[in-house]
C-alpha cells in the first residue's frame, strides 16, 4: 500500500472517530441535560455552556477582549516585520507588548512575577547540570505552596513605603495564574 492511501485511509478512520465522539457526546448531552446544573443557553447557536467551572466562564467571559489584545498583537507584529525588524527587533517588541499586558493584568504585582522568575532562572543556571536539582523542586514547591496559603504577597509585608502599591492589584490575581502546576500539587 502506498503512503499516500494510508494517509488517505488515516484521515477518513479520525474524521470519522471524531465525529462519532462528538455526534455522541451530544446525544448524550441532549438526553441528560435536565440532570444537569450550572447550564445556561449562550451565544453560538444558544446550545447550553456549562457555566459552573469559574474558569471556563471567565475565559468566555472574556473572549472578546481576548480577540481583541491578540488582534492587535497581530496587527503590531506585522506591521513591525513589514518596516523591517528581523528577529532580535522583534523580540524587543515581544518583550514591551508582553510587558505592559502583564502589568495590566496583574498590576505592581508583575514586580512577583518577575522576581520569583527571575530567581528561578538563576537556580536553573545555576543549579541546572548538577546534583542539587532538587533545590529547584524545593524552591518552585515552596513559592506555590506559599501561593496558595497567602494568596499573593501585599507590599506591605516589606514595609509601609511599599504599602501604596497594595491598591495597584491590577484585574487579574497573578497566584492563580502563576500556579503552573498546581493542580499536580494540590
Amino acid at each position: 500500500m502506498t503512503s499516500s492511501v494510508e494517509l488517505t485511509l488515516l484521515i477518513v478512520y479520525a474524521l470519522s472517530f471524531y465525529l462519532f465522539i462528538i455526534h455522541r457526546s451530544l446525544q448524550i448531552a441532549r438526553d441528560h441535560y435536565a440532570k444537569l446544573y450550572g447550564l445556561r443557553s449562550g451565544w453560538i447557536f444558544h446550545r447550553f455552556n456549562d457555566v459552573s467551572d469559574a474558569q471556563w466562564r471567565n475565559f468566555r467571559g472574556n473572549l472578546m477582549i481576548l480577540t481583541l489584545v491578540f488582534g492587535i498583537f497581530t496587527l503590531v507584529a506585522t506591521s513591525c516585520r513589514k518596516y523591517g525588524l528581523k528577529a532580535k527587533g522583534m523580540s524587543v517588541v515581544w518583550l514591551m507588548v508582553s510587558l505592559v499586558y502583564l502589568t495590566y493584568l496583574h498590576g505592581a504585582c508583575v514586580l512577583y512575577i518577575l522576581s520569583i522568575a527571575s530567581a528561578n532562572f538563576l537556580l536553573v543556571k545555576i543549579c541546572g547540570r548538577t546534583k542539587f536539582v532538587f533545590l529547584l523542586w524545593i524552591f518552585n514547591l515552596t513559592f506555590l505552596i506559599c501561593n496558595r496559603v497567602y494568596e499573593g504577597y501585599p507590599f506591605s509585608l516589606f514595609g509601609q513605603n511599599w504599602a501604596y502599591l497594595d491598591n495597584y492589584r491590577g484585574t487579574f490575581r497573578w497566584h492563580i495564574c502563576f500556579n503552573f502546576g498546581k493542580e499536580s500539587v494540590f
